[in-house]
């Protein structure tokens, strides 16, 4: 018990002990909570299985982890190594394999490579529905015009009007919509792709960006010229190979329903690639200038970009 000075002073006068003021207890304000972070921390160690209580007054997070770089719009285009299926489906999608890709040397060149019915029609249907299930349930957002770091991520309708949804991010969030058997297995396909590019062309990274991409018909969907690696960004990982895979029907004439994609290789001729569904087009993303016709059709593609290998 502690004795007001008052109280000490009238003891003292009756002649009586004044007895010795008990300690005083120790406490902690916000910026020393050790003792309650060392109690935390024993309770998760001891394996009780009990619930982590939330600390009163925790101490400031000491990981400098930096945050994953993130591309416009936000959550849009994640990187990210893709894990192979270890179980491959039974049925039509057992014996699923996707054609040879032809003239890939163009690639180096700063040209095109163009591979018709890369793979199955019926296969591509399974695809197309699937990026069309994710779009009803709201999982596309509109693209951006330049969405890596170093670039300007303005959108401009009159350069670009399109909608696209990352596989990495925004499809597996919708949990349960689409085909996730034929997407896995597509998924898988372009994995195979990216170490046969790695192979034949240049060694590339083991993650990659990957999106469905969709434009509007009626003369609405197009985008402008473009290249996908403006500038090679010091520290970044950069793009190195561009993949478009057209999900459409096979039967697209581009006379009547635009769409086409037009490449400008340098020191040659403009090329025009009809968006028939199957059709594989892969180019050096820092070399060709390209640009998406106007289309009268809606217009679907997965779409992709293979990274540098590190140190490369």
């Amino acid at each position: 018990m502690v004795l007001s000075r008052a109280e000490k002073r009238k003891l003292k006068k009756q002649g009586l002990a004044v007895p010795a003021d008990a300690p005083a207890s120790t406490t902690h304000d916000e910026t020393s909570p050790p003792a309650m972070t060392e109690a935390v921390h024993a309770k998760t160690d001891s394996g009780n299985g009990s619930k982590k209580r939330k600390q009163a007054a925790s101490a400031p997070s000491t990981d400098d982890t930096p945050a994953p770089a993130s591309d416009a719009p936000a959550g849009k285009k994640h990187r990210r190594k893709r894990q192979r299926t270890k179980k491959r489906p039974q049925g039509d999608l057992a014996a699923l394999a996707p054609a040879a890709i032809a003239s890939m040397h163009a690639i180096s060149k700063g040209s095109v490579c163009v591979t018709r019915q890369w793979l199955d029609p019926a296969f591509v249907g399974r695809v197309r529905r699937d990026a069309q299930a994710l779009r009803a349930a709201g999982a596309f957002t509109k693209s951006a015009i330049g969405g890596r770091e170093g670039e300007a991520q303005t959108m401009e309708l009159r350069k670009r009007h399109s909608e696209c949804c990352g596989l990495f991010d925004d499809a597996e969030a919708a949990k349960g919509v689409g085909d996730i058997t034929a997407r896995n297995v597509l998924m898988d396909l372009i994995a195979d792709l990216r170490d046969e590019l790695s192979n034949k062309v240049e060694p590339l990274a083991e993650f990659m960006e990957l999106q469905y991409l969709y434009y509007p018909g009626g003369g609405k969907g197009f985008y402008g010229k473009h290249i996908d690696q403006q500038h090679r960004v010091r520290d970044k990982p950069n793009r190195v190979v561009s993949m478009v895979l057209y999900l459409n029907h096979i039967e697209w004439d581009s006379a009547v329903d635009g769409g086409n994609l037009r490449a400008y290789p340098r020191k040659c001729e403009p090329i025009n690639v009809d968006p028939c569904g199957g059709t594989l087009v892969l180019f050096h993303s820092g070399k060709l200038l390209h640009e998406a016709m106007p289309t009268q059709r809606d217009r679907w593609a997965l779409v992709g970009w293979f990274m540098a290998a590190e140190g490369s």
